[in-house]
């Protein structure tokens, strides 16, 4: 897999996360003109962020290696792409979220996440463990 590969599946991760966090946000539609794209550029900036700190993260435990960043950046990108969908596709159904819902897609997603990353990681078995320690963190995390 090449960098443009990488960079296609981020772009849809954070699509996806941008389209999550505006499909359940019931505020959106009553605001102006102006504070809908400045709302939007808040969950760019949110999403882009969030992306690259949990990257961050994710590469400083993996410091002694360097031939897992473009699987671990499409790894992330899937995971973060099946919550957002799936965090979507209730929230157009039931028109509501809550901590149930979250937390189910949150187990689908970063479990899938977590299990991307021990399968196609080539890196050792103690940095696989803490990749998905983080992962269950980041997980526990988003419930909040």
């Amino acid at each position: 897999m090449d960098g443009l590969t990488a960079l296609g599946t981020i772009l849809i991760s954070i699509f996806m996360t941008v389209i999550q966090m505006i499909v359940s946000d019931p505020s959106a539609a009553s605001m102006p003109q102006m504070g809908k794209w400045l709302k939007l550029l808040i969950y760019v900036v949110g999403a882009v962020v969030t992306f690259a700190v949990a990257y961050w993260l994710f590469t400083l435990l993996l410091k002694n290696n360097d031939n897992y960043k473009i699987k671990l950046v499409i790894n992330m990108a899937i995971g973060l792409t099946i919550v957002a969908l799936l965090v979507t596709v209730v929230y157009l159904i039931a028109g509501k979220t809550n901590i149930w819902v979250s937390g189910l897609a949150g187990f689908i997603g970063f479990g899938s996440m977590a299990a991307l990353n021990w399968k196609f990681l080539e890196v050792s078995q103690s940095d696989k463990i803490k990749i998905s320690v983080l992962t269950c963190i980041w997980f526990l995390l988003s419930l909040i």
